[in-house]
């Protein structure tokens, strides 16, 4: 799940609103450490930081629980007890009934530091399931996988890229920030490496559940950006005649999600969409996407164009 918030530059401050911060505990009196990226491609720079709960001394032993329980009292507690019996912290964590009174999944950010190799707690549920102990019986299963966040934080977002290159910004000291007042505070050296960079700068804010990390980029200061809400046929190539078209304006996507609504007949398609370097006027731009969604069979109408106010 990502989560996403655009906002401005403020001074040295940026604000992080409550459904972000609640959701990645960026909250008031939250202990924040920060990093940031350089990345260039074909003579164009751009900047990246990236905030977390999580220290880089903390990075080592961090895994994602996935456990699936039976939703009776009790489940919770079994899995909690069997975790902290062998001294596994849990840290950020979220539980949903599946199938009220028949099955839910509790996943986490758990710190085996204190424990060992995650194959060895794995091996130790197995075993207990094997023998049919009654201290895990509401607990079905336990996968595990080591926790990402240690190279989101320290190579970046486009590590693996062939065509952009990526340049950590050094910092002299690695200290938290607190976050007060809903904000966070830009360390300095960070905004010194900056070049051109103007109070007020519209930021774009993504929330990355998976790696519990917030990501802060810069985006262009003349940015006018707009949110679509379409409802657009459940077809291949659906997507690909909005994309195609909002291109051929000389509009820019900045973010999108699509949710079925219907399962072969009708899906929803928000985007947020940089305008700025396009001249098309908004009852063009309806007209063209009804157009080409017109093309295929389904239920289709563009809901809304809103002008979003940073």
């Amino acid at each position: 799940m990502r989560l996403w918030q655009f906002g401005r530059l403020h001074g040295n401050k940026v604000k992080i609103n409550e459904e972000l911060g609640q959701a990645l505990g960026l909250v008031n009196g939250s202990q924040v450490f920060s990093a940031m990226f350089r990345y260039d491609y074909n003579g164009s720079t751009s900047y990246e930081l990236v905030l977390s709960t999580f220290g880089p001394e903390n990075y080592r032993q961090l895994c994602q629980l996935t456990i699936q329980m039976i939703d009776k009292p009790g489940a919770c507690a079994q899995a909690s007890n069997f975790l902290a019996d062998r001294n596994v912290d849990i840290l950020n964590s979220v539980s949903l009934s599946n199938i009220s009174g028949v099955s839910m999944t509790w996943k986490m950010l758990a710190d085996l530091s204190y424990y060992g190799e995650p194959s060895e707690l794995k091996a130790e549920f197995d075993l207990l399931k094997k023998a049919r102990s009654s201290a895990v019986d509401l607990v079905d299963t336990i996968d595990i996988e080591v926790s990402h966040i240690a190279d989101r934080y320290n190579k970046g977002a486009a590590a693996g890229s062939k065509t952009v290159r990526t340049k950590p910004i050094k910092r002299k000291h690695r200290t938290a920030t607190i976050i007060t007042h809903d904000e966070f505070e830009v360390p300095q050296e960070f905004l010194d490496e900056i070049k051109g960079l103007r109070d007020g700068q519209p930021l774009m804010f993504v929330g990355d559940m998976e790696s519990y990390v917030l990501s802060i980029t810069l985006l262009e200061p003349d940015a006018k950006l707009v949110r679509l809400s379409l409802i657009i046929p459940d077809k291949p190539g659906a997507i690909a005649r909005v994309a195609d078209t909002l291109g051929k304006h000389n509009i820019n996507m900045v973010s999108l999600q699509s949710e079925v609504l219907v399962f072969y007949e009708s899906m929803t398609l928000d985007i947020i969409a940089d305008v700025s370097k396009s001249t098309v006027e908004e009852g063009k731009l309806r007209s063209s996407l009804e157009e080409v969604l017109a093309l295929q069979k389904g239920r289709y109408f563009v809901d809304e164009i809103e002008h979003i106010v940073l």
